[in-house]
This record gives C-alpha cells, sequence and structure tokens, in this order.
C-alpha cells in the first residue's frame, strides 16, 4: 500500500488531466486505479459519569464540628435524639444523624423548587428518610430539634473599620412549617385539651398525621450559599454515606476540617473550644454558676486520644492525607484530600482551569 501523501498527490494529478466536460462515468474511469486504504471507524469512547457536587456552609459546618455528641437528657430506648417542647429551648450538644440530617435537608433545599417564601416543600417523609436510613418518625425529630432548639451558630464579618468580627449566637439552624391533617374527632378533641394547644408540638408529632413539611435554612446559611460571611465549600455527592459510617469525634473533627483550608494547624487547648471541637467539658469537667465543680472531666491525656483516634479513622477511610500530635509544642496539625471536601487549594495547576467555575463561590481566602 502506498503511503497517504503518494496517494494525495496521484489523484490531484489524475484530477487536473480530467476534462471539465468529462462525464461520471470518465471520471470513475480515471479514478478507479486508485487505491485508497479505508479508515477504521473511530471507537465511541464512554464518559465517565461526572461527580454531582453541591454547597454546604461553613458555618453549619462548623456549628456540626463543635456542637455534635451524645445527648443524655432527650434519648429513648432507641437513643434517638426524640423532641420534648418540655425541656430547655437552647442545646448545646447536637446527635451526629441529627447534624447529618441537617446537611442533607441543605443539599435539598438547593436542588428543588422552593415555594413563594422560600421554603422546600417535603411531601413524602419516607422518600426523605431512606437515603438517611432511617424511619419517618426519626426524621419528623430530628427536623424538630433543628427548628425548635436554639444552637450556637457562628458567623464572620466585617467592622467599619476592616477588622473581621467573628460571633456567636444561638440561633434556629432551620425555620420549619408544620402541616398535620386533623380528623373530625382529632379537632374536637385538641379543642377541648388546653394543653395541646400552642406549642405542644410533641403532642402532634407523635399522634397526628404530616400532611407536609416547609423548610428553609437559617439566614446566615442562606448568605453563606451566596458567596457572603463565612463562605461554602463545594462537597462530593459522597458526604451523606461517608458521614453516616464515621463515628462521632471522627465526624466533629471531620466537620470542622471541611470548614478550613486543607491544611491546618492548631493548638490543643484552642481546638477543645467552643467554637472548635467544644470538648472542655469533657477534659476539665463541668462547674455550676457558683464554680462548684458538679461533674467531671476526664482529662487531657483521654482527650487527645480520642482526637487521634478521629484522626486514625479519617485517614484509614480517604479524608485526612496526614496528621501529626506535636506533644512539645501541644499542637496538631493535619492535611485533608479532596475526597469529600473540593477545596480550591487542592487542585493542581492542570486542573484549575477545568474547576475554576465550580470554585468561583468559594470565598477568596476564607479558613
Amino acid at each position: 500500500m502506498k503511503p497517504e501523501k503518494e496517494i494525495r498527490e496521484e489523484i490531484i494529478k489524475k484530477v487536473a488531466n480530467i476534462d471539465v466536460k468529462a462525464d461520471i462515468q470518465h471520471i470513475k474511469a480515471k479514478l478507479g486505479s486508485i487505491v485508497v486504504p479505508s479508515s477504521p471507524a473511530p471507537e465511541e469512547v464512554e464518559e465517565a459519569p461526572k461527580e454531582r457536587l453541591h454547597k454546604q456552609p461553613r458555618g453549619l459546618l462548623k456549628t456540626s464540628g463543635s456542637s455534635v455528641g451524645r445527648d443524655k437528657e432527650s434519648v429513648s430506648l432507641f437513643s434517638l435524639q426524640t423532641y420534648d417542647d418540655s425541656t430547655n429551648p437552647t442545646k448545646n450538644i447536637l446527635s451526629r444523624n441529627t447534624s447529618i440530617t441537617a446537611h442533607y435537608l441543605m443539599d435539598l433545599w438547593q436542588i428543588n423548587e422552593k415555594n413563594d417564601a422560600g421554603y422546600y416543600v417535603i411531601n413524602n417523609l419516607s422518600e426523605i428518610a431512606k437515603p438517611l436510613n432511617i424511619i419517618p418518625q426519626e426524621l419528623k425529630n430530628y427536623i424538630a430539634y433543628l427548628s425548635a432548639y436554639y444552637y450556637p451558630v457562628i458567623k464572620r464579618e466585617k467592622t467599619e473599620k476592616g477588622k473581621t468580627r467573628i460571633s456567636i449566637s444561638n440561633d434556629f439552624l432551620f425555620s420549619v412549617k408544620w402541616n398535620f391533617l386533623l380528623k373530625d374527632s382529632e379537632y374536637d378533641k385538641i379543642r377541648s385539651d388546653d394543653e395541646k394547644v400552642g406549642t405542644r408540638l410533641s403532642y402532634y408529632l407523635k399522634n397526628v398525621p404530616i400532611e407536609s413539611i416547609e423548610i428553609k435554612p437559617n439566614p446566615y446559611f442562606i448568605e453563606e450559599l451566596e458567596g457572603r460571611g463565612l463562605g461554602n465549600i463545594l462537597v462530593s455527592d459522597d458526604f451523606l454515606a461517608f458521614s453516616q459510617g464515621l463515628s462521632d469525634i471522627a465526624y466533629k473533627i471531620f466537620s470542622l476540617s471541611g470548614s478550613n483550608k486543607p491544611h491546618f494547624k492548631i493548638g490543643f487547648k484552642k481546638l477543645i473550644g467552643k467554637k472548635y471541637l467544644n470538648l472542655e467539658s469533657q477534659v476539665y469537667g463541668v462547674k455550676n454558676d457558683r464554680g462548684k465543680r458538679i461533674r467531671a472531666g476526664r482529662g487531657k491525656p483521654y482527650a487527645i486520644e480520642k482526637i487521634k483516634e478521629g484522626f486514625i479513622e479519617l485517614q484509614d477511610k480517604g479524608h485526612i492525607k496526614s496528621w501529626s500530635y506535636e506533644e512539645k509544642k501541644d499542637f496538631f496539625i493535619w492535611e485533608y484530600t479532596n475526597k469529600i471536601f473540593k477545596h480550591k487549594e487542592l487542585y493542581t495547576l492542570c486542573d484549575k482551569g477545568k474547576s475554576r467555575n465550580d470554585n468561583k463561590t468559594q470565598k477568596k481566602g476564607s479558613k
């Protein structure tokens, strides 16, 4: 077989010698002697499915990191964080499953249509509960916790002098409207019982069928999704499944790390503070208003070992790339991968062009 270049030159010469008025048969006869190699059909390359990403507000991640723990005041026989409107409306502890539900609802609120008031309407509790591996009753309890108790919400803002202010306030994580379906007999029963009128939400949750639940994140979180305040970070759609497989301490570190840059260094005393892992009560114990210790702490060595266990778990599962504890300087240092959190600093130079559009809403220089 002749080289392709020679074949092309031969075709050009023969075409040049063909009379303009030549018929089709004459042209075929002239070119018929040229043997042209057949080109194989290009193979179809199946594109890998693109990973779906969504945004999580850094403030909610910080709240998860500082507030998640075991609630010993409101638990059922199955250790379910159960809503009870007779308890203190301010909470410092959030169960891991309640926190995971909050992040899942944040994703659903972003991708689904909202009503005129900005609420995402849940009409099928079972459909929402299934990815969380819970039953609808548990989902109702978790949503009640997110909307009926005040939790620490961390906000960052600029002062008039250009300095950065961090403020922590107790606020609802979500605004929720409950729509119940009452039978005629149930309506008469509730009318005659003053204890079930007003704010007694727990009665309705336990006894009355729900038609729909309307949810909307705290305004601070909405601002962060828009790139203001603490900003947001893009996360993989595996965020939910990954979170469900973690222990409490690993989940706290996971959430805290995601709210910061991939490379992070922090002293132990600061790490256990309220703005971070909030483990001071476990280390030093709990005192009453008079300063008397009412519960002993487990001490610093215990806390350090628990934190180490969390890092080991996260490294084994692919979130943490490396970590260490410098005993002499008393600080932790870590670096996380892009397995779940897609921080802009984790992209290489060749990836930056590809990822620039995805990361444009991430707050520049946010920590």
